[in-house]
């Protein structure tokens, strides 16, 4: 449950290719972040045009989280990714797909107990995975524009 003074903000995360930005949180109390995220512009370089939200540890050696991701900057679908990091070993599995043109909302969630709750686009999904006390939540993107709009930490 959140604070009665929790606030949504909005987030136009804006970069010229193979760049990001993010924006980020300390993890205090429950772990969930939701929204909604839309594509402004893909931009073509090294790196794929992706947004998404993710939870890490303050050692950065536990993570947990999802992208939106693109193929190419003429991508007509978003690969919607689950991914998990603990210590050198890295796993991700593909969801599904959205419409690029679509508005996404989602709800992602890590309980204490670490379990993983994902609601994406219609798509929803859960795991087994390890908690995270003490770190960061963070939405962010790369080589694209997107907005993250009604965030909530």
């Amino acid at each position: 449950m959140y604070p009665a003074s929790a606030s949504t903000i909005d987030f136009d995360c804006d970069v010229p290719k193979n760049h990001y930005s993010s924006v980020t949180q300390d993890i205090n109390g429950p772990i969930s972040v939701s929204g909604i995220i839309e594509l402004v512009e893909m931009r073509s370089g090294d790196n794929l045009p992706l947004a998404g939200v993710r939870f890490v540890s303050a050692d950065g050696l536990i993570s947990t989280g999802f992208r939106l991701m693109a193929s190419s900057e003429h991508a007509k679908q978003f690969d919607i990714k689950l991914n998990t990091k603990s210590g050198e070993s890295f796993k991700e599995i593909l969801l599904g797909q959205v419409d690029v043109k679509e508005s996404v909302p989602f709800t992602f969630s890590l309980s204490q107990a670490g379990k993983v709750a994902i609601n994406i686009g219609g798509i929803t999904f859960g795991a087994d995975f390890i908690p995270i006390v003490d770190g960061k939540e963070m939405a962010y993107c790369s080589t694209a524009q997107f907005k993250f709009t009604k965030l909530l930490f």
